[in-house]
């Protein structure tokens, strides 16, 4: 049976070999400073798919700046094989 983990949020997944680990990660445990913010996301893993990133940064709040202006300050974009881009601290 395949699972899968895009009904989840809040999660991270590390995929090792043919296993998947899941580990918790809540929105609500990041700081309330956007710099702070990605620090502490990439902190937790330095790399990450879009769709991953979305739940962790779709809340985030700052005057005069978009989800994607937010990326675009604080995260670098590598282009990836299977086209989603994968974002890493700046």
């Amino acid at each position: 049976m395949n699972a899968s983990f895009d009904v989840l949020e809040e999660v991270l997944t590390e995929k090792l070999g043919i296993e998947t680990r899941i580990y918790a990660f809540s929105v609500s445990s990041l700081p309330s400073v956007s710099a702070e913010w990605f620090f502490k996301l990439f902190q937790e893993k330095p790399k990450w798919g879009s769709q991953d990133l979305q739940p962790f940064i779709r809340d985030l709040k700052v005057p005069g700046l978009s989800s994607e202006g937010l990326l675009l300050k604080y995260t670098r974009t590598q282009p990836s094989a299977d086209a989603e881009p994968i974002f890493s601290a700046r």
